[in-house]
């Protein structure tokens, strides 16, 4: 009997209830950058977005995950963006990423405010264990000592109308995550396509952990059409930053086959566009095949020129996708590239364990001064002073132009300092503040002691008037083609993350503690024995003179004795017989 399939009936419910169908969509798109130093820089986004209306609800999804929409849903939140990341970003020497992430896992979003504080904080609780379990992260330990509310340094990137209410926002990093194919699996099935088709089938976990810098990202928004949304699109951003070094691969051409261990076998059938960039600016390659189209960009006074393969052409062809890049250039010529505007390094001084100094470095390389707002993340057990706080240029000391505080307090909240100043045309500032060692409860240690405790990455916001080594996509965009001869006037905002400081806090002797008990266990031991023995056992008098045998035990002696006579007597009869 013939049976139709699943596809053929949905695709009849649909169009006999115009009710069921989605307004959403689904691109994938991949760049691949090739870096100074021998590296490939490769970009995967993920696009699903989906236009609400009144009649629509979030628990009945078609491309998004609902696992996703219910977090809008529950939480009443308006953006949120989560990573997790392993490795640091070298901004000198590589310029600016598409995504901007820190160390570790990263977790931020706007809550639509309710009548207080308190309640915010409840969804912003609940919000991290459910992505805790969503994404088998750590992010349960995310609570009141870890969390911050930046008022400058992260702007939301939805549509705001007059009359709205502002938002509230609650970040929090966890430096110490350490990001595995527990992650990236969960992570993989958000996305509306299988495992193994399109542009995800590349990530596999064996060539994505082996690189130099990968992270995992999410972003979702919701941008709405009017000041009561009540029509408003959900957008849905998955990405993945990946850098891998092409010297293992044998030289400097690569290919998909090299960098990801397998190529394409197609476009994901529920995706609307699915295609591949390669980044060929200041580049001599011969590409081994021919691309469908030549994109020239001009953004901020930033010329570049890419290659675009359309996978859903390839997919006509019938045959696998995979394209190799072979440089033409001298293997003994190195190609100077210019350094980015501005980059930045973050780290201890001081000697001893009585009190240190956290130093920020930026270094601004463009030929206009910049305006910064710099974002520093101080935990609870890292006390610091406010007036040791120091912007210099060599002897010269700025002054800052605004300067937000709320000093922490010692297992309730972290220390909030939001600094925003103007660094001069190709300088180089510090930004240096002055803490103490602190001794903590022992059981506030993490499992190894002597490795330390971390410190949140810093957030440097800058708004460039030039577009050199910058990929970010502009506010208003979805699609990674969307940055294409975008232009901004206003310039470009970027967002750059220092490195995660280990600090090592005053440690002490774990090893006292099983001294004791030892020590304890061995007095108790020798005192238990004897102490027992005197309390349980009777003691009974014992006379010094022998006592007098008496009658029945001499009558037992007197027949043993004779029995022993008698065979005696009898052996010795034998004996004679026998000779």
């Amino acid at each position: 009997m013939f049976r139709p399939r699943w596809t053929v009936v949905l695709s009849l419910l649909t169009l006999l209830h115009p009710s069921l169908q989605f307004n959403d969509v689904f691109d994938e798109e991949l760049l691949i950058k090739p870096l100074p130093d021998g590296f490939v820089y490769s970009y995967f986004q993920f696009t699903t977005r989906w236009d609400v209306t009144h009649n629509d609800s979030l628990l009945h999804t078609h491309l998004v995950s609902r696992s996703l929409t219910e977090l809008f849903y529950h939480y009443g939140i308006s953006e949120l963006h989560l990573s997790f990341t392993n490795g640091i970003w070298r901004y000198e020497n590589w310029g600016f990423p598409v995504v901007d992430a820190g160390p570790g896992a990263e977790v931020w979003a706007w809550f639509e405010p309710p009548a207080d504080d308190a309640g915010v904080d409840q969804k912003w609780k609940q919000l991290c264990g459910t992505l805790s379990g969503l994404f088998c992260a750590s992010l349960s330990f995310v609570d009141k000592t870890n969390t911050f509310s930046p008022q400058y340094s992260l702007r939301p990137t939805t549509h705001r109308f007059d009359g709205m209410v502002q938002p509230k926002i609650r970040y929090a990093a966890l430096p110490r995550e350490i990001v595995c194919t527990e992650n990236l699996t969960p992570w993989k099935k958000l996305v509306p396509c299988k495992l193994r088709e399109g542009l995800v089938s590349l990530l596999t976990a064996d060539h994505l952990y082996s690189g130099n810098y990968h992270s995992l990202a999410v972003h979702m928004r919701k941008l709405c059409v009017d000041a009561e949304c009540s029509q408003f699109q959900l957008e849905v951003r998955q990405s993945v930053s990946l850098v891998q070094d092409q010297r293992i691969f044998g030289g400097k051409d690569w290919s998909i086959r090299k960098l990801f261990g397998q190529g394409s076998e197609g476009a994901c059938v529920l995706a609307t566009t699915s295609k591949v960039y390669v980044d060929v600016t200041d580049k001599d390659y011969e590409m081994s095949q021919k691309p469908t189209n030549v994109i020239r960009s001009t953004r901020g006074g930033a010329n570049s020129v890419l290659y675009e393969y359309d996978l859903k052409e390839y997919e006509k062809k019938q045959r696998m996708f995979n394209v190799a890049a072979l440089d033409k250039n001298d293997l003994g010529v190195v190609v100077m590239t210019p350094q980015p505007p501005i980059f930045s390094k973050r780290y201890i001084s001081g000697v001893g364990q009585e009190r240190g100094r956290i130093v920020t470095r930026i270094t601004n390389t463009h030929w206009a001064s910049l305006n910064l707002i710099i974002f520093e993340n101080i935990p609870w057990f890292v006390p610091i002073y406010l007036h040791t706080l120091k912007v210099t240029r060599g002897d010269q000391r700025i002054e800052p132009r605004t300067v937000k505080y709320i000093p922490g307090r010692q297992r309730e909240r972290p220390s909030h300092l939001e600094i925003a100043l103007t660094i001069p045309t190709r300088s180089t500032i510090e930004l240096s503040i002055d803490f103490d060692y602190i001794f903590l409860k022992w059981q506030e240690y993490p499992p190894d002691a002597s490795h330390g405790h971390y410190l949140q990455p810093s957030i440097i916001s800058v708004l460039l008037p030039v577009a050199r080594n910058y990929t970010s996509l502009p506010r208003e965009a979805s699609l990674f083609r969307e940055s294409f001869n975008a232009t901004q006037p206003s310039g470009y905002f970027l967002q750059i993350r220092t490195e995660a400081l280990l600090l090592t806090l005053p440690i002490p002797d774990f090893s006292m503690p099983y001294n004791v008990i030892c020590l304890a266990c061995t007095v108790v031991a020798l005192a238990f024995g004897p102490i027992h023995n005197i309390s349980t056992k009777r003691i009974v008098a014992k006379s010094k003179d022998p006592a007098k045998p008496k009658l029945m035990d001499k009558i037992k002696c007197w027949f043993a004795k004779k029995r022993n006579k008698n065979e005696k007597e009898k052996t010795e009869s034998i004996t004679e017989e026998a000779k």
